[in-house]
């Protein structure tokens, strides 16, 4: 029976698995499933290969290696009527202590990235570098290293660098593919942060999470940092149906300090339009602002635990207000901040496993078309004002119109942050699995629209279409190698000179790459 639970176990997770480059977890807590004890030093490592071919490329020569943010954006990608053909390695290893001596009390956990583009660079410094002949290059990330104590059994604190995610589940126990498709699915916040986490079980049905991350410190000695403080909480009403809620605080004080190299962080940094977010024409370059997301969640049978039927929806309103602190003693300028987001999905599995099903999906975004103009902005707040890449909002699986978590060095979309440049947005996602050998060998066919709910000046409201596919092949448990394709038209958004970084409007955009994905026990 222990054999047919772990069999079953690894057979759902491989298509979550294989949708998660960079997220390994170490343990299995949330199963129920009783096993061995784990070792005192554990390591699991996942090795992700792409290989592209693309009409898409950035003009900009220093974006060679890495590459993030809105397609057509400031990032320079656009599309060429040449083919690039690249590959590019991850290599994500994670490193759990658990020493006996202390009996389960205490557990630290630290998680690298190492990324580079085959031919890139060597004997260098830097992320997301190396990969030409000879390596020596110092590439590796940190983005975890943390201290997880448990008092007791029903709550745990963590504390350091972590996962800071926008979900109530412990994400050092959850897939990527469980946050994604749950709570609010990574929309606002799915990153790492420094902070003190702890996620509680509140009652048998109620589990819930308080939290604090430090954004930017900047100068210690004066008030000018940028924290998060998040509170989430969800019960099951039935076995079937789940409810949450969320309430997090931003205050930020760092008056634009601090951030990702020369863009900068905040409202009216480079950062935000790079990130594909609204970058918000202030009176002067200072500011402080306090921003709230208030909103519920809910969903219907999750993963498929009792029926063939998974719905799901979520709420989220963003209110706050962004104060100018000007220098030369006029009058501040204050702007007030509302914005609403709505998503909700449903899919019907037809088949015996996970990949035999059809989903579609819905997201509604408020959109400004004058800015701050009125003094007043209606767009949607996203962590990408703060740091990139942040909202990774990928449940809808896409590859061009919005972002495919299925990248290593070069991460861009059409829509990158849902509040999309602040125009907001109305996007439709059908995706159609088929496990044609069960557990072995399956495919996805998909198609998504989008329209813009503020049409830019000199532009139209449509985004543009998208149609897709995908082939996965299952070499060995957790070995998995895929094809994947898509080809995106644009709309007549991209008529507008102002959304887009080439003078003519871009043609078609294309990708076809491979994938091998391996997750190491």
């Amino acid at each position: 029976m222990r054999t047919l639970i772990i069999v079953l176990t690894l057979c759902f997770s491989a298509p979550a698995l294989a949708q998660m480059p960079d997220y390994p977890v170490d343990d299995a807590r949330e199963d129920g499933v009783p096993g061995e004890p784990p070792a005192e030093l554990q390591f699991i490592g996942y090795l992700f290969n792409r290989f592209a071919t693309t009409n898409i490329a950035p003009t900009n020569e220093l974006l060679r290696a890495q590459i993030i943010g809105r397609l057509f954006g400031a990032n320079s990608t656009t599309t060429f009527p040449q083919t690039a053909v690249f590959g590019a390695s991850r290599f994500v290893p994670l490193f759990v202590y658990r020493p006996e001596i202390v009996d389960g009390a205490a557990v630290f956990r630290s998680l690298f990235k190492v990324d580079m583009t085959w031919g890139d660079t060597n004997y260098g410094v830097g992320n997301n570098t190396g990969g030409a002949i000879s390596g020596g290059t110092v590439n590796i990330q940190t983005l975890m290293a943390n201290l997880e104590l448990r008092p007791a059994d029903d709550f745990n604190v963590i504390i350091g660098l972590q996962r800071l995610f926008d979900n109530v589940r412990d994400a050092n126990v959850n897939t990527l593919w469980t946050n994604q498709t749950s709570g609010n699915r990574l929309m606002f916040w799915g990153t790492q942060g420094v902070g003190i986490s702890s996620f509680m079980k509140l009652s048998p049905v109620t589990q819930g999470r308080l939290a604090y991350y430090q954004l930017y410190e900047n100068q210690i000695q004066i008030d000018d940092d940028v924290t998060l403080w998040m509170a989430d909480a969800e019960t099951r009403v039935n076995p079937l149906w789940e409810l949450g809620g969320s309430a997090w605080y931003l205050r930020d004080r760092g008056a634009g300090s601090g951030g990702v190299s020369i863009l900068g962080q905040g409202f009216n940094s480079s950062l935000a339009n790079y990130n594909g977010a609204a970058r918000l024409q202030l009176q002067d370059p200072k500011y402080k602002a306090d921003v709230f997301w208030l909103g519920a969640n809910t969903a219907w049978n999750r993963e498929f635990t009792g029926g063939r039927l998974w719905a799901s929806g979520l709420v989220m309103a963003n209110l706050g207000n962004i104060t100018t602190l000007p220098e030369d003693g006029s009058t501040p300028q204050e702007v007030d901040i509302f914005g609403v987001t709505a998503h909700a999905s449903l899919a019907y599995k037809y088949g015996q496993t996970l990949d035999d099903r059809i989903s579609v999906e819905g997201l509604y975004t408020t959109g400004d078309a004058d800015n701050t103009a009125d003094n007043h902005y209606s767009g949607v707040v996203t962590g990408n004002y703060w740091g990139s890449p942040v909202g990774i909002y990928s449940s809808h699986r896409a590859f061009l119109l919005f972002p495919d978590a299925q990248v290593i060095n070069r991460y861009y979309s059409a829509v990158h942050d849902i509040s999309n440049l602040g125009y907001g947005t109305s996007a439709f996602f059908l995706n159609y699995f088929n496990d044609l050998i069960p557990h072995k060998f399956s495919m996805k066919l998909g198609a998504a629209a989008a329209l813009a709910n503020e049409a830019p000046d000199l532009g139209g409201n449509f985004m543009g279409y998208e149609v897709n596919a995908e082939f996965k092949y299952q070499y060995a448990v957790f070995l998995t190698m895929g094809l994947h394709m898509a080809y995106m038209v644009p709309g007549d958004f991209y008529d507008s000179p102002f959304v887009r970084n080439s003078e003519q409007r871009p043609n078609d955009p294309w990708i076809v790459f491979a994938t091998i994905a391996w997750m190491m026990f």
